[in-house]
């Protein structure tokens, strides 16, 4: 899977928090209900409130789900423990019981919940018991309270990180953070060890946002090497105390700075944006996999980020030792439909025991490809402004690099864009939006005539003329699967729908896949599709004694965007499927 750059997946970070509260209305259907019951220690558990609020798989959609909390649905459980989630719209849903200092007994939970128009989803149970505790304090080098430090906890014993924690996480961060006295408290934790942390910043918003200095991720006890942090234990309805860390004054990690300049003439280049990602050297001649600094999910998320100065200076403090890459892109890339002006290759550092300083990202003037974005639809309400605001990206590759490049640009009212500060090569363009509805691409014009496959980029080439004409992606699969033999507990199911419209593409398996959690009752929706050809696959990792295993079945289907498509798989346990 094709990887977006830490600068190019910053921007389209940033383009997503300032579009993503401008939502269109999305068309109303019959709604539907799920039902189920709540036990306590094995007990009717009366007065817990359940919640569903719409899932967000879908990338594009990521966002809408941190503004959206005012869409969830809430029932209280009765007597016998049984609740009712009514006027449900069709679509998937994530169902939990909110109870803050209880956990689920069961670690395999429902995942996504799909309700069909008119329809009831029965039998979403939830078995509770009491959590336990992970509490401490957080000092600087001199002993004094760390107010508002964030507390990162990382389970040992589960496979799953997420169900690995209880009821706490969705109570928001509050009890992750040191209060005045420097003292923190974590409640509603699933028994079990925990790696517990501090100084690590949540998310790279967060450390945008942040003017605070930063600090080297410490672990319990006072440690910067994780494989030395000690495990905490957590036992139910108690607590472990005392887990308290403790920032050293000899481990600040170092300072790393140096200059962005024109790769021709030398001259200092003003805001610019840097950013570094940690790297580990891999393959023969020196080549490097870039990976996430503290792991994760995110492809590309920087380590830290910054602008130069007026002297084509930037500077970054607190980086510990570890192979990285430096990357630089204008700031213009955000602002405005005119997206960069230049383009540079990665530049690659180590830090050991000193600061590292006078490097020199050498950037250059590259080419553009400018043109306009329009809407082909049968539909004649849609338009460009039915998507909300518009971004295009774009991946580069070239003869002598396989990792591809990358850039983006804002698409303005009228439809025109401008690509710039492209390197040569062989350029593919993906729209990306935030809207109600999420545009799909058809095809890429150059001049009246369709582009096949890639376009290609000769240096300082500025190229007009370009036509990228889009749909909306309204295309649906509706499938449901029919399980042979017995499902383990701990297994999970999921379903993907892979385009197979342009399988040579960069972007495929960056935009073109989508995968969703099959419910319990052995139904998926998968929305936002373009029209065309997509393998829809369901999957199971099945545990067994002598490891997992994968068990698959596949179909390909035709989506049109008219109506949904209804697809029927049988998932046979028996049979093993290499992924």
């Amino acid at each position: 899977m094709r990887k977006l750059s830490p600068i190019t997946f910053l921007l389209v970070l940033l383009f997503t928090f300032q579009v993503a509260p401008s939502y269109l209305a999305q068309t109303q259907k019959e709604p539907g209900s799920i039902t189920g019951r709540v036990k306590l220690d094995g007990k009717p558990a009366k007065g817990i409130t359940v919640i569903a609020s719409p899932s967000v798989t879908d990338p594009a959609r990521m966002v809408e789900g941190m503004f959206s909390s005012s869409a969830s649905i809430k029932a209280t459980t009765d007597a016998d423990g049984l609740y009712k989630l009514e006027a449900l719209p069709a679509g998937k849903y994530r169902v939990t019981p909110s109870a803050p200092a209880l956990v689920t007994a069961d670690t395999n939970l429902h995942g996504e919940i799909t309700v069909d128009e008119g329809s009831a989803a029965e039998g979403i149970d939830f078995s509770l018991s009491l959590g336990g505790v992970i509490t401490g304090k957080v000092t600087d080098s001199d002993g004094r309270p760390v107010i508002g430090e964030r507390i990162s906890l990382k389970p040992l014993d589960k496979a799953d990180p997420a169900a690995a924690s209880g009821m706490a996480a969705m109570f928001g961060n509050r009890m992750y953070a040191t209060d005045d006295r420097g003292v923190y408290r974590i409640f509603g934790l699933r028994p079990g060890r925990y790696i517990v942390s501090a100084g690590k910043d949540p998310d790279p918003m967060s450390a945008f946002l942040s003017q605070r200095p930063k600090k080297v991720h410490t672990f319990y006890p006072s440690v910067t090497d994780e494989t030395r942090a000690k495990p905490v234990q957590v036992t139910a309805g108690l607590e472990a105390t005392a887990v308290d860390i403790q920032f050293s004054s000899t481990e600040k990690g170092f300072i790393v700075s140096g200059r962005v300049v024109d790769g021709e003439n030398k001259t200092p280049i003003a805001n610019a944006m840097v950013a570094y990602s940690k790297t580990q050297a891999t393959g023969k001649d020196g080549d490097v996999q870039v990976s996430i600094e503290g792991g994760g999910e995110l492809s590309g998320v920087p380590g830290g980020f910054t602008t130069t100065n007026d002297k084509g200076e930037f500077r970054f403090a607190a980086v510990l030792p570890g192979h990285y890459k430096l990357e630089a892109t204008s700031i213009g890339a955000f602002a405005g439909t005119g997206g960069s002006q230049f383009y540079g290759e990665p530049l690659m550092f180590e830090v050991q025991s000193t600061n590292v300083d006078k490097l020199d990202i050498k950037v250059h003037r590259g080419a553009g490809i400018s043109g306009i974005v329009v809407i082909e639809s049968a539909d004649a309400r849609d338009s460009l402004d039915r998507f909300g605001q518009l971004m295009l990206i774009v991946m580069v590759k070239d003869d002598t690099n396989n990792s591809p490049s990358t850039g983006n640009c804002v698409v303005g009212a009228d439809g025109s864009f401008r690509l710039g500060g492209l390197k040569p090569g062989k350029v593919t363009i993906q729209p990306f939006a935030m809207g109600a509805r999420r545009p799909g691409l058809l095809r890429v014009e150059r001049n009246g005539v369709e582009v096949q496959g890639a376009l290609e980029v000769q240096p300082n080439e500025e190229i007009s003329g370009i036509r990228v004409v889009l749909s909306p992606a309204t295309g649906v699969i509706r499938g449901r699967v029919t399980i042979q033999g017995t499902l383990q507990p701990g297994a999970k199911i999921r379903a993907q729908a892979r385009s197979r419209n342009d399988e040579t593409s960069e972007f495929a398996g960056v935009f073109g896949n989508q995968s969703v959690d099959v419910s319990s009752n052995g139904s998926f929706l998968i929305e936002n599709l373009t029209p065309g050809s997509y393998e829809v696959e369901v999957f199971a990792t099945v545990p067994g004694q002598r490891g997992s295993r994968n068990v698959s079945a596949k179909q390909t289907v035709t989506v049109t965007g008219d109506s949904p498509v209804d697809v029927d798989l049988v998932l046979d346990l028996a049979k093993t499927t290499d992924r």
